[in-house]
């Protein structure tokens, strides 16, 4: 058992540190959602107009305040007509309390405003996390497809490698020219460069993702990259104006310029108020401690002295130097303002939802065309490879075939990635949240 013991502790140190989890597409969104600085501000803003919305209602009721002051008097004094010289101590104390009873109902459309505007912040903020799970899902394409393409870039440069091995040899045994020799070298460089040139983008992809996703520079995540092509029949049938009527019904970046609108609105109603009477009712009571005269015992004073008051006041406005009338027209150009952008939103949603449908359409149509074609130029190559072999074509021609079928590799993985993205993105405006699953 002891035996068995420690060898069962020692295999745990042989665990490959290289089996770390891989993760998905929705694990980087999420991470992203957590972590990104941006949302992490969008959250501050909401708790910011919660808090104004609170105190917007907390402004309907009375304001009560309190208040005392004490001093202590030296020097010459009048006491009963007489000037005489006296030193002693005095104090007062009020009690106020004050509400505003009429303003042209400005105190409510402040509540309303105050409601849009965290309404519209809770809507732009979840239109931001929208817009940051589509741009990690495409730095994590961009990545997926530069590692992707740098494996076929790599292979083609290990098969000009091998095609160099033999070039030599047919030269030495007088089968091929020193020139075509020195074409294949050409290509190897060629094929060199262009694995360089990849593995520059890959970089800059992991960054823009790091970025994106608010990791360490340094840090080192292995993704998962899982089949999601569909057929092209599922979305044949698709009514883009229907899709677009329900996706704008919810869509945050619409709710948001919705609720602007609505604020903007409510904020024309504020102004408005300025040119209308304010009517307003108030209450105090007080008493002072004044011993220059009189009876001089605190007790006495304090119930002696005490004054009351309870009244109402009305405030008319007749000229405020225009400063009213231009508020409200500054408040009605800001509500002109929010429906023009509220129409512009809407019109480039649409479009937008047009271009991904049609992007989505066209990347399959290609993807079922350069698959055949892939087909048809890998075996175009071997054909050409073996009559390379035999010298029956020259190098131009050989690598011409091959260069074709890198190409068209290139272009089936491009294909694939961007109808998996945009059927992600036709999903989303059908109301599929795919990273919250």
């Amino acid at each position: 058992m002891r035996r068995l013991l420690l060898f069962f502790l020692f295999s745990l140190f042989l665990v490959p540190v290289s089996g770390q989890q891989k993760w998905t597409l929705e694990d980087c969104i999420k991470y992203a959602v957590q972590n990104n600085l941006n949302i992490k501000q969008g959250m501050i803003e909401i708790e910011k107009a919660q808090q104004n919305f609170r105190q917007s209602k907390w402004n309907m009721m009375p304001s009560v305040g309190a208040s005392s002051s004490a001093g202590y008097s030296f020097g010459r004094t009048v006491i009963e007509g007489d000037l005489v010289s006296q030193s002693y101590f005095y104090n007062d104390y009020s009690l106020r309390a004050s509400m505003e009873l009429f303003n042209a109902f400005s105190q409510q459309n402040q509540i309303s405003y105050s409601k849009f505007r965290k309404r519209a912040s809770e809507n732009s903020n979840l239109n931001a996390i929208d817009d940051l799970a589509f741009s990690i899902m495409n730095s994590f394409y961009d990545v997926i497809y530069f590692d992707e393409l740098l494996k076929i870039t790599t292979k083609q440069k290990e098969l000009s490698q091998m095609i160099e091995k033999k070039t030599d040899v047919l030269v030495k045994t007088g089968l091929k020219a020193t020139a075509d020799l020195l074409e294949v070298k050409a290509n190897l460089e060629k094929d060199e460069l262009v694995c360089i040139q990849t593995e520059n983008k890959l970089a800059s992809a992991w960054i823009e993702l790091r970025k994106a996703m608010n990791l360490k520079p340094d840090s080192t995540i292995a993704l998962s990259k899982n089949p999601y092509l569909v057929g092209e029949d599922e979305n044949k049938s698709l009514n883009i104006m229907s899709l677009y009527g329900s996706h704008s019904s919810w869509s945050p970046q619409i709710k948001s310029y919705e609720y602007d609108q609505e604020a903007s609105r409510k904020n024309l109603s504020i102004q408005r108020a300025a040119f209308f009477p304010s009517l307003g009712a108030g209450a105090s009571y007080g008493t002072y401690y004044y011993p220059a005269g009189g009876n001089k015992d605190f007790a006495y004073q304090f119930k002696a002295n005490q004054s009351q008051y309870i009244g109402m006041s009305l405030s008319i406005p007749i000229f405020n130097r225009n400063a009213n009338n231009t508020k409200v027209k500054l408040a009605r150009l800001e509500y002109e303002s929010t429906k023009v952008k509220l129409d512009q939103a809407k019109q480039d949603l649409l479009y937008e939802m047009i271009t991904n449908y049609n992007d989505l359409k066209a990347s399959w149509s290609e993807l079922t065309q350069a698959r055949k074609q892939y087909e048809a130029d890998t075996l175009a190559f071997n054909a050409s490879e073996k009559k390379y072999n035999q010298g029956m074509i020259n190098v131009v021609d050989f690598y011409t075939a091959k260069n074709r079928m890198a190409s068209t590799a290139g272009l089936v993985l491009r294909s694939e990635l961007t109808a998996e993205v945009k059927k992600r993105i036709i999903e989303f405006y059908q109301g599929n949240r795919f990273w919250e699953k």
